[in-house]
């Protein structure tokens, strides 16, 4: 990344952030933290504010019809209306959306709320059967009311005591029934006079009982009344709330396009006003300052000299002491794998980007955990599938399927290397493995080797990788530490092969002194701490290698897997042991096509990277990219 400054007369201002806006490709830095150049705020930064304020509001307006839209987006948008046009049509409609989707939320609040009333209802009328049947002509004439309560308690005692209350009360003008509902809840029906029904009314406020009234429509009906009229009204909701919505969706499809449209460019226009407050002034000029790809600053200079004739000055500055954006830049074919750099941390500017080394690793791991021609095949003809079938709609999933497709083929090769086709069926059929056959007695060893050779070429990569990065930045204490562990774990790797007695035993005495060092290297930069963080880090490191002993494990776990699903599939009668063999085979698969990235993703986070990755980058964002909504 280069830091620069853009310079024009202030007249030119407009027409250059359009310009960088289209080219998207500077990301913008405040000017007025450069405090050698002694730039001013620039002036027409109130005003813009304003205008601000009024496209987001806007924006947030479109946002909120946009969302009862149930249209998907359009591929191609089509084109914006003006300001004007959609200030009009939101005043013609925004009225109309608001009364549908205001009835639209009583509706379902009705239907939510009605069972609620209506279950207790149901229970409480067994209480008083001769109540149901009266209509509510009859209930006038007699002058009679009635209170439903529903008492949280498993006191019976407080039926007593309400019951002695209204009798002090009202005397033996009311009838008292109740009966429990469930475990800790009591329902009572008190039926009086209808000249009474206030004073009690206010007897239950003061002494804090709850009353269950009814909605104001039901208020007047009798309690069977009121249960069929409930009943009938939540039959009546899904069809009123269906025609409502209806009416919504077809006031707002017709012009979810056109809003969509003009969210965009209202958008762009709230990006490009907000740039003000970036940008620098002196008397005369303009000055914006930020952070371009040192590979298209050539392309930057022509272009803005295109635009303006030659008026607009772009200058590299000082970039000591500065943390620029980070933006990573691969072969095409290690490009999928930035995706699982960047889920891990995205690297600083000045470290190393691994995403190339793992775009090599990763894909060869899984492979030789899965080692299948017929799994690897099974897995590619997916990923290619997935990639076609979803990866237009997302840039992640093209990424990923491409990278489970890199390992699908890595498993085709170690698939021919191991001889296994479905397990032993390629065995079987005279395929012969070019390394060695994971289904035979012999293969443990020659797998387990592998695993720690491939472990000790990652592991010495990583620190070899943490050493030349420690030199290049002078840091002293990080160089002796991955010095000494690098030492250290040579001087065992000599060791071991003495004692396989595949190393002359000459070498034990240089070994050993490696190992002497190498710990003497890790103690000092820790001072008195380090004659116990020393070895203990050393012993991680030797952790870290063993820990590539899971790739022959998972290998060997998928293989014999198969195995029992083909010597299954060999018993019983034919339809029988298919079907056995086939739901084994597609549990393999299904292991296969996750555990061993899973595995191989960890290898790299932890025992890789944490020999030299240096993360807390922060992403490139040039101005006129906006994440997608």
């Amino acid at each position: 990344m280069a830091k620069v400054q853009i310079v024009g007369p202030k007249p030119r201002l407009e027409e250059a952030l359009d310009r960088l806006y289209r080219l998207q490709l500077l990301q913008l830095s405040p000017a007025g933290s450069e405090p050698v150049l002694e730039l001013a705020p620039y002036q027409g930064e109130a005003e813009r504010a304003a205008r601000a304020e009024e496209l987001r509001l806007l924006i947030a307006r479109l946002d909120g019809l946009l969302a009862l839209a149930v249209s998907p987006p359009e591929a191609d948008l089509p084109g914006a209306p003006s300001a004007a046009e959609l200030e009009a049509e939101l005043a013609e409609v925004t009225p109309r959306i608001e009364e549908l989707t205001t009835r639209i939320d009583d509706l379902r609040t009705e239907a939510a709320v009605l069972p609620r009333y209506l279950a207790p209802l149901r229970r409480l009328l067994p209480l008083v059967p001769e109540l149901a049947e009266l209509d509510e002509s009859a209930l006038e004439a007699l002058q009679l009311d009635t209170i439903a309560l529903v008492l949280n308690t498993d006191d019976d005692a407080v039926l007593v005591t309400l019951r002695d209350a209204l009798h002090e009360l009202v005397g033996d003008r009311f009838e008292f029934v109740s009966a429990r509902v469930d475990a800790d809840a009591v329902g009572c029906v008190i039926v009086l006079r209808h000249d009474d029904a206030d004073a009690v009314r206010t007897l239950l406020g003061r002494e804090r009982v709850r009353s269950m009234p009814l909605p104001p429509a039901y208020e007047s009906l009798s309690f069977r009344a009121a249960v069929a009229a409930m009943d009938r009204r939540l039959g009546e909701i899904p069809a009123a709330l269906a025609l409502r919505s209806g009416e919504l969706r077809e006031l707002l499809s017709p012009r979810a396009a056109g809003w969509r449209a003009a969210r965009s460019a209202l958008a762009d226009e709230l990006d490009q006003v907000e740039a003000i407050e970036h940008v620098g002034e002196t008397s005369r000029t303009f000055v914006v300052i930020g952070w371009a790809p040192r590979r298209e600053l050539a392309r930057l200079r022509d272009e803005l000299d295109r635009s303006a004739a030659g008026e607009l000055v772009l200058e590299r500055l000082d970039e000591r002491g500065a943390e620029p954006p980070v933006l990573l830049a691969n072969w095409p074919l290690a490009r999928p794998f930035e995706l699982l750099v960047r889920l891990f941390d995205l690297p600083r500017s000045s470290a190393l980007d691994p995403t190339l080394l793992m775009a090599f690793f990763l894909p060869l791991m899984v492979g030789a955990m899965v080692g299948d021609i017929g799994y690897g095949v099974v897995l590619l003809g997916l990923s290619i599938f997935a990639r076609r079938r979803f990866g237009g709609r997302s840039p992640a999933v093209r990424d990923l399927t491409r990278v489970f497709s890199a390992g699908a083929v890595w498993a085709i090769v170690f698939g021919f290397l191991y001889g296994e086709l479905f397990g032993d069926i390629g065995h079987r059929l005279g395929l012969h493995a070019i390394w060695v056959y994971r289904g035979g007695p012999a293969a443990v060893t020659p797998l387990l080797v592998f695993s720690l050779v491939l472990g000790a070429v990652h592991v010495v990569l990583g620190l070899g990788i943490g050493i030349w990065d420690a030199v290049r930045t002078r840091r002293t204490a990080e160089l002796l530490e991955r010095s000494g562990s690098l030492l250290a774990l040579f001087g065992v790797f000599v060791l071991s092969g003495v004692a396989a007695h595949r190393i002359a035993s000459i070498a034990l005495l240089p070994a050993a002194a490696a190992i002497i060092i190498g710990l003497a290297l890790l103690v000092v930069p820790r001072g008195a701490l380090g004659m116990i963080m020393g070895p203990l880090e050393f012993v991680g490191t030797l952790g870290n290698v063993l820990s590539y002993l899971r790739v022959g494990a998972v290998g060997l776990a998928s293989t014999y897997l198969a195995l029992v699903a083909n010597q299954l599939g060999a018993l019983g009668p034919i339809w029988f042991g298919l079907f056995v063999a086939l739901f084994f085979h597609v549990l393999n698969l299904a292991l296969a096509s996750f555990s061993p990235m899973i595995q191989a993703l960890r290898l790299h986070y932890v025992e890789f990277f944490s020999k030299f990755y240096e993360g807390g980058g922060q992403p490139f964002r040039p101005f006129g990219e906006r994440v997608a909504q």
